[in-house]
């Protein structure tokens, strides 16, 4: 259900470490701010990165030092799965990754997790009470530098409990990406009984990954997977083709129509000129 217009919206923040956002990175950060959620981009490094107008940024370790638990040269993707843990649990705000578009203003409501539609847990919009149990299982956990992720299988576990102590998280996560982040956000939420919580894909991930294609075309203009409860479109940056990633999208596409909705500015993309089928 989206806010209703005396409800205050939360704040939203995401992780960026790296060079500068591409503009779909860009185009999903303006759509919070267009639909009247404060933004922050956390970023690692110097300098922060080139955001749009009237998104806020601040240094990672605001909010958590990879360093204190030796995880400094750990992947960007390793890093963000962990930091959106502290975040929840440090401030009241709701973890985006940069590839998340607000369609809908979105509620104040204590928990943000969805489904994706093969039914897997997608961590890419992420609220969690700062008391909920599974949250602070997974800081704990992940905290124990002799931990070894349960939730993997057999052969798996025995891999990652030869590595020494300050080791196994890194060697989970090589092993199996999803491991310290959606994987762990499953298993844990339903231990805990909180998967009672977890939402039907259409709310926050209404298009496959693998689907988002559709997104680009002029000839694909009902929205038909936008449904009446659908808050969010997750456009999985980096699944979307090098094509799309250069080019502007086609004239009465889905992205340029809400493109201009929002007040985001495509011209600086090439151009291309409009196919047939």
């Amino acid at each position: 259900m989206a806010a209703p217009a005396s409800e205050p919206r939360p704040h939203v923040a995401s992780l960026w470490i790296g060079g500068d956002l591409n503009w779909m990175h860009a185009f999903s950060l303006r759509s919070f701010i267009a639909r009247g959620h404060g933004v922050t981009v956390f970023y690692g490094g110097a300098q922060p990165p080139k955001v749009p107008a009237e998104v806020q940024t601040r240094p990672m370790t605001d909010i958590w030092d990879p360093a204190t638990q030796g995880l400094s040269d750990a992947p960007a993707s390793m890093l963000s799965d962990l930091f959106r843990l502290y975040l929840l649990r440090d401030t009241d705000m709701v973890w985006v990754d940069t590839d998340m578009v607000c369609l809908t203003p979105l509620p104040n409501d204590p928990y943000m997790v969805g489904y994706e539609p093969t039914g897997s847990v997608n961590g890419a919009i992420l609220r969690l009470p700062p008391d909920s149990t599974a949250l602070n299982k997974l800081i704990a956990w992940f905290s124990d530098d002799t931990f070894v992720p349960h939730w993997l299988g057999k052969n798996r576990k025995q891999e990652v409990a030869k590595e020494p102590p300050g080791k196994r998280l890194l060697k989970a996560f090589e092993l199996v990406r999803p491991s310290v982040g959606p994987r762990a956000l499953q298993h844990t939420l339903k231990e805990t009984g909180e998967d009672a919580h977890i939402s039907a894909s259409p709310v926050y991930y209404p298009v496959r990954g693998v689907m988002t294609d559709l997104l680009f075309s002029g000839h694909v203009t009902d929205d038909a997977w936008r449904l009446p409860q659908t808050l969010t479109l997750h456009l999985y940056a980096s699944m979307v083709r090098r094509y799309h990633r250069e080019h502007r999208p086609e004239p009465n596409s889905f992205i340029a129509r809400f493109a201009e909705e929002i007040g985001f500015d495509l011209s600086a993309l090439k151009h291309q000129p409009v196919g047939t089928f």
